[in-house]
């Protein structure tokens, strides 16, 4: 599946990012205890994947998702692996405009996800020179944490089922601003995996891929 990639809001989020206050960057410290893996003990690779512009996501190996998470991973059952982004309906879903962008930044609730499944080898999948990945290596039992926070991001129906809008969209929780992006939901997620990171630290994707760097290895 070909994945539509929204155009840059970089000006518009520079902007809020510059008026964000200082406070505003406290968060919990991660869960130490699991990171990094145990040598007694198997480690799940994550992906971190900035594509060009404003957008990042993450792609897991679907075949190490838990059973019990991430209910959309079925239907991506021939897939080797899944990248999945989070972001504001309207951006992400449509031609970008400037009331888009000064909407979502603002504060959107009408947020979605989108599942790209796919069977090529990374390297192989993210070839061109916009894509920049990085390979985050976490326990067990964090990769089960990361896996529940994309979970808890699906929107469920009355049957505990996800909400298809159609080619890979799904209806999602959360509210997207300058101050909860893709970026954040990216950190956020990494955070409940182990890792060192403070998500209210990484709205840009330059911030996030900043701070992923010192505990990640770079592919190209």
């Amino acid at each position: 599946m070909q994945i539509r990639r929204q155009r840059s809001w970089r000006g518009l989020t520079e902007a809020a990012v510059l008026a964000m206050p200082l406070l505003f960057v406290a968060c919990a410290s991660p869960p130490s205890s699991l990171l990094p893996p145990r040598s007694d003990e198997p480690a799940r690779t994550v992906y971190v994947v900035h594509h060009r512009g404003l957008h990042t996501g993450l792609v897991l190996k679907r075949a190490d998702i838990p059973r019990r998470g991430w209910p959309a991973s079925r239907d991506y059952a021939r897939s080797n692996y899944i990248e999945v982004g989070w972001g504001d309906d309207d951006g992400y879903r449509k031609p970008l405009t400037s009331g888009i962008a000064m909407k979502a930044l603002v504060g959107s609730r009408r947020t979605v996800l989108l599942a790209d499944g796919f069977s090529q080898a990374i390297r192989a999948k993210y070839n061109d020179s916009k894509f920049t990945v990085l390979a985050v290596d976490v326990s067990e039992a964090g990769f089960d944490r990361l896996c529940d926070h994309i979970q808890q991001t699906y929107s469920l129906n009355e049957k505990g089922e996800p909400i298809r809008l159609g080619a890979g969209w799904y209806r999602a929780r959360g509210t997207y601003s300058a101050f909860n992006t893709c970026n954040t939901w990216v950190a956020a997620g990494l955070q409940k995996a182990g890792c060192p990171i403070t998500p209210a630290l990484c709205l840009m994707p330059g911030q996030l891929l900043g701070r992923v760097r010192p505990f990640a290895r770079p592919l190209r």
